[in-house]
């Protein structure tokens, strides 16, 4: 499938990480090709029972310690659908759904 979103991309089928902090920081992590890596940060904001406005605005191409910015911005509203202890379903950017696998690093 062919688009103009990293975002849309990453969900027709990258595999990636999404780190998620409870001070509002939010982080994508997907893997490109050979050590590299598209990293997005950016924050979210509780706005409704299960609704949350995102603002994506950080990006990077990492390959090891080293990262090439990039100049992205995307917004948009998540809706969490389903959560337990171990798999959060959301609806976000571009009408989406995202399923979520929690993985422990320990």
């Amino acid at each position: 499938v062919e688009t103009d979103s990293w975002l849309e991309n990453a969900a027709n089928g990258l595999m990636g990480t999404q780190v998620i902090k409870k001070d509002g920081q939010l982080r994508f992590l997907v893997d490109i090709v050979l050590g590299f890596r598209f990293s997005m940060s950016g924050t979210y904001q509780k706005t409704g029972n299960r609704m949350y406005d995102v603002t994506m605005d950080d990006g990077a191409i990492v390959a090891g310690g080293f990262g090439l910015p990039v100049n992205l911005e995307s917004k948009f509203k998540l809706l969490l659908l389903y959560t337990d202890d171990k798999i959060r379903i959301t609806r976000g950017y571009n009408n989406i759904m995202f399923v979520h696998l929690r993985v422990d690093r320990s």
